[in-house]
């Protein structure tokens, strides 16, 4: 026993979770109720003391919201200023038609609200949650939180992983378990020292801000603002004696157009002429008064790499992670944390001194996850491609998108069943796509668009968007595939 140690850490755990941001602290809850007989053991370790500066995931679809309530996060949520959202707005400032609303009460069989909350309460709430955990009931302690220790190497036994090298201020601390869990982002150091493949690709920045008590003709929505150089997305994030606040994310290149307390001006240039009105004050004026740089996070598209190994898991965005554009990163760490738990229940009358995990329930637990990660990261790279991309193809099929959407309730509810991760059918999530790729054609042609292209330019549309449409066909279809396929 390492006794020099605040908690005190054994040496040896059933399992390690490295990372205690969301997908962490669900999974070492949700384990901890998959353990009714107290008999098993929980380490989280995490790099930081408190929550990490950088703002990062904040929303959350209703299945996620469903997750958090089981695991009895929600209630506490709330009561630290989360707010239930409805859904999603998606608008285009250049044109005159209505905005299209996508809400998640439509949606059969599915709890009609999702939750939103400011990251740092997130991660402070479920945190602060483990720790009452920790002086909960008598027995020995089920999960044990350690802040402030970086993991530096894995332990193996030929080719399974067995433990970890922790690095902290006391020195260093060989932990031994039987199953490590990445839980530790999307630059995942436990992926990179367990040498699982990285196909991360950088995508750019988000660049965020805060406002408060702005006016917005739907304010429990994530507000998707199209027309600028990127998508900007709008969603409250907090509720403070009746005035919500909201985050604001710009969507910006990888090459950065301006840096610093710069950033604020070319913001205020470029994409506040195409937020409506009130929205357009009240950000320019926070934009105005900032002092200091804003608030960045880098986005990438990392394609799921293999989920397990022999005494390893990868959850949340250390197991595949895209555009943060629909919004799906953080219900998807939820529901590696609700999948893996479930194997644990499976196994929770096996005799203490046998592995609480196996690799029969590793096995399981990637044949799940590999069933809904590659579809929401097809999903995200598609809406990604024809939300911010400035080519013909993608202008097409920005305005099929918005056709095919407003072609039918049906047809909108179907579409954010699968991007609320609710929808997880391939067949569906193929013929969707499908039937977006048949309103390229229809809608470069449609009379509406006549009034605002030639037909010269309406002809090069159609063939670019044909084009990347046929490509993205080739990936939905082998996404829609690798899902029927036996494991």
């Amino acid at each position: 026993m390492n006794t020099q140690l605040r908690p005190p850490i054994a040496d040896r755990y059933d399992v390690v979770i490295v990372g205690a941001g969301l997908a962490g602290c669900a999974l070492a809850q949700a384990l901890a109720e998959a353990d009714q007989r107290r008999h098993r053991s929980i380490l989280v370790v995490d790099l930081h003391r408190g929550v990490s500066p950088r703002f990062s995931g904040e929303f959350i679809h209703p299945r996620g919201a469903q997750i958090l309530d089981d695991l009895g996060f929600y209630t506490r949520l709330v009561a630290a200023g989360a707010v239930d959202v409805d859904g999603f707005v998606v608008s285009q400032s250049t044109e005159q038609d209505a905005p299209v609303v996508l809400d998640y009460a439509a949606i059969p069989g599915e709890r009609p609200r999702g939750l939103s909350v400011h990251h740092k309460t997130l991660v402070r709430v479920m945190r602060q949650t483990l720790r009452d955990r920790e002086g909960d009931g008598p027995g020995p302690r089920q999960v044990t939180l350690l802040e402030g220790w970086r993991v530096v190497d894995l332990l193996r036994d030929e080719d399974r992983t067995c433990g970890v090298v922790l690095t902290g201020r006391e020195g260093e601390l060989r932990v031994r378990c039987d199953l490590v869990v990445a839980a530790d982002g999307k630059a995942s150091t436990v992926r990179k020292l367990a040498d699982v493949p990285d196909r991360r690709q950088s995508l750019g920045f988000m660049a965020g801000l805060e406002v408060s008590g702005a006016k917005l003709r739907h304010p429990l929505h994530a507000n998707v603002i199209l027309g600028g150089p990127g998508p900007i997305l709008c969603y409250p994030i907090a509720r403070q004696d009746g005035e919500l606040s909201f985050r604001l994310t710009f969507d910006l290149p990888h090459a950065l157009p301006a840096k610093g307390a710069d950033l604020s001006g070319y913001l205020t240039d470029a994409f506040v002429p195409y937020l409506p009105g009130p929205l357009a004050e009240s950000v320019g004026d926070a934009l105005q008064r900032h002092q200091g740089p804003l608030e960045l996070a880098p986005t990438f598209n990392l394609p799921a790499p293999p989920a397990t190994a022999p005494g390893l898991a990868l959850v949340g965005d250390a197991a595949g992670c895209s555009h943060p554009i629909t919004a799906s990163g953080m219900t998807m760490g939820l529901l590696d944390a609700k999948y893996l738990a479930r194997e644990a229940r499976r196994r929770a009358d096996v005799d203490p001194g046998q592995p609480w995990l196996d690799d029969a329930s590793l096995r399981r637990y990637r044949l799940e996850h590999d069933r809904y990660v590659p579809t929401r990261q097809a999903l995200a790279d598609s809406i990604f491609e024809a939300f911010r991309g400035e080519g013909e193809g993608a202008r097409g099929i920005r305005r099929a998108l918005f056709r095919y959407w407003r072609s039918g309730e049906r047809q909108r509810v179907r579409s954010l069943a699968l991007l609320a991760c609710a929808e997880r059918r391939p067949r569906i999530f193929l013929t969707e796509y499908l039937k977006t790729a048949h309103h390229v054609l229809a809608s470069s042609f449609a009379p509406q668009h006549a009034l605002y292209f030639p037909v010269s330019d309406r002809l090069r549309q159609v063939q670019g968007a044909v084009g990347l449409a046929g490509t993205k066909v080739g990936v939905v279809a082998q996404v829609a595939w690798s899902q029927l396929r036996p494991f």
